[in-house]
């Protein structure tokens, strides 16, 4: 194969949320860096994202996270000069009752940094009793200005903003393998197109991931799995329906004004292969209609608009992995969010920027070939 010869201070794998949130944030603080997408940005499992963007998490420092996500997406425009409508619809979070003491605490302290309260049983029931097949045990959080992006739309933007600001976009150009220097250590890419070289590679390919690390020979504990969910039209109007996750009954979603419809996911627990769609599961959808009626009215007699069934990274500790690899330092890891990618992506492109040393004043170093010397 030919090498191009393209340089570049960082090379991202992945043209989803994620990838586009670190290309923009590091074009931004000056960094040369070229993302480089097999497909089009935004078309692979982030074109299936809700795009829910809220705050609390049961780990306070995941809730930090997300609080970054839910500030800066209510920002947008003013980040990226691209539009994105944010649509408010609130988020109301139904915890597990072994869990409701937790939660209540974590929401008291989210609350000094965000709209959010804990609701007693009898509030959740005041408020949302007309949609609640079950009541909500031990209470709820209740965030009034969470909501949700086109997941597709700030993707684009990311990347329309990051080319004005210096950075390049390879679209339908796969990588394939690492570029190794003389010393051993990644020094770059392979891809379909030749070879870009980068003193950083930030692999943020989503459930393709696993399968790029093992076939480059790297150790790593991700995995791809399978993510489904349902668009269901309840058989009367349904009003005051907030995106939501219920972890007694395990269902999650959020409402769909274009189509009158509500998404309803249920995990799977399916390790999958690699990325990529897969047909909708019939046996998953009635797992989550099952699931789905006994925390909300409307799902018996809904009928279904069709799912969406695609493959996401995983990590075992469910947080995200923001983080160098330890016996790779050129190569830095910006994946495995176990499907809550979307509204953790502005956090992950301020941490991969932290992690490399980039800050706004940054000022592009000298390039090297992939002996390690400087041209």
């Amino acid at each position: 194969m030919s090498e191009t010869g393209a340089d570049a201070e960082v090379v991202v794998v992945g043209g989803g949320v994620v990838g586009a949130a670190v290309f923009h944030e590091l074009a931004a603080r000056g960094a040369a860096v070229t993302l480089v997408e097999q497909d089009r940005g935004g078309l692979g499992s982030t074109a299936w994202s809700g795009g829910i963007v809220r705050c609390y998490h049961d780990d306070p420092e995941l809730t930090d996270r997300a609080l970054t996500g839910w500030r800066h997406f209510r920002e947008f425009a003013a980040h990226t000069g691209e539009s994105a409508a944010f649509h408010p619809c609130g988020f109301l979070y139904l915890p597990h009752p072994d869990r409701a003491g937790a939660a209540r605490r974590e929401t008291a302290r989210l609350s000094a940094h965000a709209p959010a309260r804990w609701l007693t049983a009898e509030e959740v029931d005041s408020r949302f009793g007309q949609l609640l097949a079950a009541p909500a045990r031990g209470g709820a959080v209740w965030e009034p200005e969470a909501g949700w992006l086109d997941a597709t739309e700030v993707t684009r933007g990311y990347l329309r903003a990051g080319r004005r600001k210096g950075g390049t976009v390879l679209e339908g150009v796969a990588v394939h393998s690492p570029l190794r220097g003389g010393d051993g250590r990644l020094h770059g890419v392979r891809t379909t197109s030749g070879a870009v070289r980068a003193a950083t590679v930030v692999l943020a390919a989503g459930a393709a991931t696993p399968g790029l690390l093992t076939s480059w020979g790297i150790e790593h504990d991700l995995w791809a799995q399978a993510v489904q969910v349902e668009l269901r039209r309840p058989a009367a109007p349904v009003t005051g329906q907030p995106a939501y996750t219920d972890d007694e009954f395990d269902v999650n979603g959020r409402p769909d004004p274009d189509s009158g419809g509500i998404y309803l996911g249920h995990p799977t627990g399916r390790r999958v292969p690699g990325a990529g769609r897969e047909p909708v599961d019939a046996a998953q959808s009635q797992l989550a209609a099952e699931a789905g009626a006994r925390r909300w009215r409307w799902v018996p007699g809904s009928r279904s608009l069709g799912g969406l069934r695609a493959a996401e990274c995983w990590a075992p500790d469910g947080g995200g992995r923001v983080v160098r690899h330890p016996r790779e330092p050129g190569l830095l890891l910006a994946t495995g969010f176990n499907g809550g990618g979307f509204k953790m992506a502005p956090w992950a492109a301020a941490e991969t920027a932290r992690l490399i040393g980039i800050d706004g004043n940054h000022a592009p170093p000298p390039a090297h070939d992939t002996n390690g010397t400087s041209r």
